[in-house]
């Protein structure tokens, strides 16, 4: 079922940052069509099942003016083009192993006139520098994720989450983590947060660097 305002639950969104959104749906559309960047069925409603679940984050997390967000496994820019959108303070570096989908990436961030972000055919564990955040969206096992990014955290706080990874997930946390106390600092439950149990069990959490580092 496709919703007549997909965003509508996005706080402090404005018509400009929402256009953009849109925009950059269809943009991730088309793309597709050339690319396998979502499956196929998942083309259906992507303004609400993808766009806004990636959105959901600004209800969670504001990042400081300069601060570095790497976003790990990108595929089509989710969530790292909509970051992009919504922190035009921040810099939105994303990474992906497939060097069509980063081409894609890298066109749709020209099209929607995003001076904030970049696209990487690269693997994050290669790269020189450091981070303030590292994002992925479902990219493996959260303690897998942890060992590709936690030499690339930098200490400190540049928004108003301590510097960390943030990971949009779907189910329970990995017993390897509990067993080693390595919960999340803060959880968006996205059912909860959008009313819909077409979200269940999804969610968008928050862990620290040096918990990160602990893997």
């Amino acid at each position: 079922m496709a919703d007549k305002n997909p965003f509508e639950k996005i706080p402090n969104l404005g018509p400009q940052k929402a256009g953009a959104l849109f925009e950059f749906a269809r943009l991730l559309r088309e793309a597709n069509a050339k690319v396998n960047l979502l499956s196929r069925k998942d083309t259906d409603d992507l303004e609400y099942r993808h766009v806004a679940f990636c959105a959901a984050i600004s209800a969670f997390f504001t990042p400081a003016e300069g601060a570095r967000i790497a976003d790990v496994g990108s595929g089509g820019g989710l969530p790292g083009i909509v970051m992009a959108i919504l922190y035009p303070q921040a810099e939105i570096s994303m990474f992906d192993g497939v060097g069509k989908k980063i081409a894609m990436v890298n066109e749709m961030c020209e099209r929607l006139s995003l001076k904030n972000a970049r696209g990487f055919h690269a693997r994050i564990e290669e790269q020189k520098g450091v981070f303030d955040y590292c994002t992925g969206r479902s990219v493996c096992a959260l303690p897998a994720f942890f060992g590709f990014v936690k030499k690339k955290l930098a200490a400190g706080k540049r928004g108003s989450l301590e510097n960390g990874v943030i990971y949009f997930k779907g189910g329970e946390i990995e017993d390897e983590l509990v067993k080693k106390n390595i919960l999340p600092d803060a959880r968006l439950d996205l059912e909860e947060f959008f009313g819909d149990p077409r979200f269940e069990g999804k969610s968008i959490m928050h862990f620290k660097a040096r918990d990160a580092a602990r893997i």
